[in-house]
C-alpha cells in the first residue's frame, strides 16, 4: 500500500495464509501478482485508512465551524513550491485534495453570467456539471471513469441536450506516463523537421521526409529552402507537430492545462494563470468581460486557483497508479485470455491501438508557468502510488487521431479545428473499469464499442464481425484482463 493514495472503497477481503478463501470452499485464489499483503501490512493499511477517514471528518466539522478552513487544502503558492517548501508526498496531497474538494460560491464556483448546475453547457463557458472531481471520476474506484448519467454537454444552448456535443469522463490512472510519452513523442517529429528544414536550407532543395514516433506514422512533411514548410501531409496531429495526448480529440498536451481547463469548463472555477493571460489579451468569451483582470468572471473572488495548485494537481496525477493487466486465473478462461490476446492482433486492433510504446526517459520535470522557478522532479517509476509502470508502457493507443467515420462524429463542431469523426485512439489500459465506453458512452459493454468502430477502424470493425463466435468471446476475456490493480480499501 502506498503511503500516497487515499482510500475510498468499502471492501475487506477476507485472507489466509496469502490466499484469498473462494465462496462456497473452492480451492482458494492465489492473490494477484503473487502473495497476499501478510496480516501487519493489512493491519497497518486499514489503521492508516480509518486514521485518514477520521481526520478527514475532523476537518469537516473544524469546515462549518471555521469557513476557510478546507481551502487550505487546495491553496499552494508557486512561488514556496520554487523555494522547495513542499516534497512529492505533499504536492500529491494538495492534488488529491483538489481532485476531491466540492467547489461552493467562496471559491469561485460559477460566475454572474452563468446559471447554476447545467446539464447543458452554455458555448464555451462551461455546465455547471457538477462540485468536484471526484464526482465524474468514480466508476472503477478512486480516480475512475464517469457513470452515462454523469456525461458532460459541451458547447450547448444552456438548454436543449441536442445542441451540444457529449463526453462521458475516462479514468485518470497512470497519466504520468502518457504526458511523458506525448513530450517526447513531440520531440521527434520536431527533431525530424528540424532536420529536414536544415537540409533544405543546404541543398537549397526541397526536401521530404516521412514523420514517425515510437512506431507510429504521422504522414510527411516538405520543407523548403525559403524556411517555410508544406505539412498538408501530417496526418493524426495538429501542423505544430505536438502531440496532444489528453482530451477525446487529443487537443491539451500537459496536465496542468488539461486541470485547468476542466476547472474551468466543469466548475467556472479559473487559474490565476489564465486571469494573467487575461490581463495581456483578454479572452472574454471563454473567461468572462472582466472588467478587472484579476476577476474575469466578475464573481468577487480573486486566484480562485494557484498557480501552485496547478503545479501539484498535475504532480498529483502523474504520480497516481498505473493500469495492469490480470489474466483470469481459472485455467480454462486463462486459456481463451491468451488466444484473444493472438486475435486482437490479427484482427487489426493494435494497429491504432498499439500494445506497447517505449518511454526512453522515466523523469519528468513539472515546470512553472509564470515564475521562472525550477521544475518539480520524478520519477515516473520511483515516486507515487503503486503499482508503477515500466519503460515499456502497455497503454493499447497509438495517441495518434484517426477518422472514425460519420457513425461516430460528434453532432456539431468543436471548438477546435479538429473534425467531427476525428477522434485521439483511446488508451485501453484500465478498460475492464470504465464502462460505459466510447466518448460519449453510448456502448455499454466491449463488443458494442468495438462494432460501433467506423471510418479508419473500419476493416478492424468488420475482422471483429466476421470472427467466429468463441474467437470474439476470446477477445472479450482478453479486454477484461486490462484492469486496476486489487486493493483493500476503507470507506467511514
Amino acid at each position: 500500500m502506498s503511503a500516497f493514495r487515499r482510500f475510498g472503497f468499502a471492501l475487506i477481503l477476507p485472507l489466509a495464509a496469502g490466499l484469498l478463501v473462494a465462496a462456497g470452499g473452492e480451492e482458494p485464489i492465489p492473490w494477484p501478482h503473487g502473495d497476499a499483503p501478510s496480516s501487519l501490512e493489512l493491519d497497518e493499511a486499514i489503521g492508516a485508512a480509518i486514521e485518514l477517514a477520521a481526520r478527514e471528518r475532523v476537518e469537516e466539522f473544524l469546515e462549518a465551524a471555521e469557513k476557510g478552513e478546507d481551502r487550505e487544502h487546495i491553496f499552494a503558492l508557486q512561488t514556496n513550491i520554487d523555494l522547495g517548501a513542499y516534497d512529492l508526498e505533499r504536492l500529491f496531497a494538495f492534488g488529491d485534495a483538489l481532485f476531491a474538494h466540492e467547489f461552493r460560491g467562496e471559491d469561485g464556483f460559477g460566475d454572474r453570467p452563468l446559471p447554476g448546475l447545467s446539464r447543458v453547457h452554455s458555448g464555451v463557458r462551461g455546465g455547471l456539471d457538477t462540485y468536484s472531481c471526484a464526482g465524474c471520476h468514480s466508476v472503477g474506484g478512486p480516480d475512475g471513469a464517469g457513470a452515462p448519467t454523469q456525461n458532460a454537454f459541451l458547447l450547448g444552448d444552456g438548454d436543449r441536450a441536442s445542441s451540444a456535443n457529449q463526453r462521458n469522463a475516462p479514468h485518470v490512472l497512470g497519466l504520468g506516463f502518457v504526458q511523458a510519452l506525448g513530450a517526447e513523442m513531440t520531440s521527434d517529429l520536431g527533431q525530424t523537421r528540424g532536420a529536414a528544414l536544415a537540409k533544405a536550407a543546404e541543398t537549397g532543395t526541397d526536401v521530404t521526409v516521412s514523420l514517425e514516433s515510437k512506431g507510429v506514422s504521422f504522414g510527411s512533411l516538405t520543407a523548403h529552402p525559403d524556411g517555410s514548410l508544406d505539412t498538408s501531409a501530417v496526418v493524426g496531429v495538429d501542423r505544430d507537430l505536438v502531440v496532444k495526448p489528453f482530451g477525446w480529440k487529443g487537443d491539451i498536451a500537459r496536465l496542468r492545462r488539461f486541470t485547468e481547463d476542466a476547472a474551468r469548463i466543469h466548475f467556472g472555477v479559473q487559474s490565476h494563470v489564465l486571469a494573467l493571460q487575461w490581463q495581456v489579451e483578454p479572452d472574454v468569451p471563454r473567461l468572462g468581460a472582466g472588467p478587472n483582470w484579476w476577476d474575469p468572471d466578475n464573481d468577487g473572488v480573486q486566484r480562485e486557483i494557484e498557480e501552485g495548485i496547478l503545479t501539484a494537481t498535475a504532480v498529483y496525477m502523474a504520480m497516481l497508479e498505473t493500469p495492469v493487466i490480470l489474466p483470469p486465473h481459472d485455467p480454462a478462461l486463462r486459456t481463451r485470455w491468451s488466444n484473444g490476446m493472438a486475435v486482437f492482433e490479427e484482427a487489426g486492433c493494435a494497429s491504432c491501438h498499439s500494445p506497447e510504446l517505449p518511454l526512453m526517459n522515466v523523469r519528468w520535470d513539472e515546470w512553472p508557468d509564470t515564475t521562472g522557478g525550477p521544475p518539480v522532479e520524478l520519477n515516473l517509476m520511483r515516486d507515487g502510488d503503486q503499482p508503477r509502470g515500466t519503460s515499456l508502457v502497455r497503454l493499447y493507443s497509438d495517441l495518434k487521431r484517426h477518422d472514425m467515420g460519420e457513425g461516430l462524429a460528434d453532432p456539431h463542431d468543436g471548438a477546435g479545428d479538429v473534425p467531427r469523426s476525428v477522434f485521439l485512439t483511446r488508451p485501453l489500459w484500465g478498460l475492464a473499469e470504465t464502462a460505459p465506453y466510447l466518448h460519449d458512452g453510448r456502448a455499454a459493454t466491449i463488443p458494442e464499442a468495438i462494432d460501433a468502430h467506423g471510418g479508419e477502424a473500419t476493416a478492424a470493425r468488420d475482422a471483429f464481425r466476421a470472427l467466429d463466435p468463441e474467437d470474439r468471446k476470446d477477445l472479450h476475456v482478453f479486454l477484461l484482463s486490462l484492469t486496476r490493480e486489487p486493493k483493500v480499501h476503507v470507506l467511514q
